[in-house]
């Protein structure tokens, strides 16, 4: 018995401790609460770049689809430019990671 009632005033204590009462909800506003992860949301518009001339666009040059089976290097072999170019034109684009259906530009010879 004594126990049970040593157990109850340090569970009382502690209560008091703490406020002795639940924090409060907030009240709701009228607007939702966007999720963290929310893809969809509205974003900004996107401000007006520069100006650049047609030869330092990257779609100035031949463009060629990735099929399965490229490598990088293996276009570049094939198109008659080498490696470091056709990097240099693609600056975007990881070799390692270049998927089917990437364009890529390929630069003068």
């Amino acid at each position: 018995m004594r126990r049970r009632f040593a157990i109850l005033l340090v569970s009382l204590g502690l209560v008091a401790a703490c406020g002795g009462s639940a924090t409060p909800t907030p009240a709701p506003t009228g607007e939702p609460t966007p999720a963290p992860t929310d893809i969809f949301a509205a974003s900004e518009e996107p401000s007006a770049a520069p100006e650049q001339s047609p030869a330092a666009t990257p779609l100035a040059g031949k463009r060629y689809k990735v099929k399965k089976g490229d490598l990088m290097w293996s276009i570049a072999q094939k198109l008659g430019v080498s490696l470091a170019a056709l990097k240099a034109a693609n600056p975007k684009v990881d070799p390692a990671r270049m998927r089917i259906g990437t364009i890529l530009v390929i630069p003068a010879k």
